[in-house]
């Protein structure tokens, strides 16, 4: 709860309200293990960020922070009025009413619990609400505040082109900023329940990697941001992962396969690189790769002197939307 993370620049400092908030239980939730935090006390929060003048953003993360009762929201969102805030809440879970609540608490960004936009999977995820809620919910959201859909693949029912229809339907209605993970069985859920019995089967980390690796392509060559991919586990939440594709540098493996993919794809020679994308370049494998690698100071990937977004739209148009056409 007291630390602070820094994302994309920004300094951001988390609250976490593990479920709280929340009026159903999804199949694969279980915030309390997974977010390792209980419920903050309102004049513990007070007293931690009276004099904290190093931090961005306050951001509400771990429930439904629409779904508290108003004078508890409108109380939170009074802790520090000059900081912006960001909220992390459900399609369902948000009205004009609300919206107006956070528009005078000084929130920025809501971080939208999309999930997926297939009814099938929602349902049998037990999200309680459909594709329609989500994009009616988006549309009111986005005239007034900065929106990040979190998306997650490997839940029942899902495809892989479930998931790149999702990203597609998504940016049409202009979603830009996104958020990726694979689905983990964690202990203590109605998943573990069925991956117990045999009714559940998670994704390998393999293909977990490939198709994230699809999806962030997909984002990114039509301008929008993937800001986080995958998911942040505690080490001592560790123990509670009972299957699934967890990697604690699972963002790592996705860049470093992206560039695999398109040095495969494209039978690439040369790589110029800044040294911040080094770590995509050369570790997971990609060490391994025969290329002429040079470090470039400008903040780019070249890729036999193609830039690299010039790559993954190509990438994007000959095989992604072939999947979804």
């Amino acid at each position: 709860m007291n630390r602070v993370k820094i994302a994309n620049k920004l300094k951001i400092y988390p609250i976490f309200l593990p479920n709280l908030g929340c009026k159903t239980r999804c199949v694969y939730c279980n915030q309390s293990i997974m977010t390792g935090e209980n419920v903050p006390k309102f004049y513990v929060l007070e007293q931690l960020l009276k004099d904290k003048n190093d931090i961005d953003e306050i951001a509400f993360y771990g429930g439904t922070f629409t779904g508290l009762p108003k004078d508890v929201m409108k109380r939170l969102l009074s802790i520090r009025p000059d900081i912006p805030k960001r909220i992390s809440t459900r399609p369902d879970s948000i009205d004009e009413e609300i919206l107006e609540i956070l528009k005078s608490g000084n929130v920025k960004t809501i971080e939208l619990g999309v999930e997926s936009l297939d009814d099938d999977v929602l349902k049998h995820s037990k999200r309680n609400y459909t594709k329609e809620d989500v994009l009616k919910s988006i549309r009111l959201v986005q005239n007034h505040f900065e929106v990040v859909a979190h998306l997650m693949i490997g839940l029942p029912y899902d495809t892989s082109e479930k998931d790149l229809r999702t990203v597609s339907k998504l940016l049409n209605e202009g979603v830009k900023l996104f958020r990726i993970h694979p689905t983990i069985v964690f202990k203590d859920t109605e998943l573990e329940q069925l991956y117990n019995n045999g009714e559940y089967e998670p994704l390998t980390l393999e293909d977990a990697v490939t198709i994230i690796s699809e999806m962030t392509m997909f984002v990114e060559s039509f301008g929008g941001v993937v800001t986080r991919l995958g998911y942040y586990v505690p080490d001592s939440q560790k123990q509670f992962i009972v299957a699934g594709p967890y990697h604690p540098s699972f963002g790592d493996l996705v860049r470093s396969s992206i560039i695999r993919m398109l040095v495969e794809r494209y039978d690439i020679h040369q790589i110029q690189y800044n040294r911040r994308y080094k770590s995509w370049i050369s570790a997971y494998g990609n060490s391994n790769i025969e290329l002429d690698r040079r470090e470039i100071e400008a903040d780019d990937i070249l890729l036999d002197s193609i830039p690299y977004k010039v790559f993954i739209r190509r990438f994007v148009d000959e095989f992604t939307l072939q999947k979804i056409s």
